[in-house]
């Protein structure tokens, strides 16, 4: 899972999207812009970052930090190639 809509939870004052993001994104958008973004509950601290959609949301920047979180999971659940070389026969 990478996004989890966010409609007035719990009596909140917002419609919104909370998603993984990578290491340090969530402190740079808060920082940025905490009436766009804010720290969701409980994924929050695993670095997850709400995004309000309410308010005329910019979409182009709605499509580019949603796509921004799945690749961060895409990239994380992708099977790896194999790196090692064949193994030969042992003598």
């Amino acid at each position: 899972m990478f996004a989890q809509f966010d409609d007035h939870h719990h009596g909140g004052s917002h419609v919104g999207v909370w998603l993984a993001m990578p290491l340090g994104a969530q402190e740079a958008l808060v920082y940025a812009d905490p009436k766009r973004y804010f720290v969701p509950p409980y994924v929050g601290p695993r670095g997850w970052v709400g995004m309000r959609l309410d308010g005329r949301p910019t979409w182009k920047k709605v499509e580019q930090v949603v796509r921004e979180a799945y690749d961060h999971i895409a990239a994380r659940t992708r099977p790896r190639a194999e790196t090692a070389a064949p193994r030969g026969r042992r003598r």
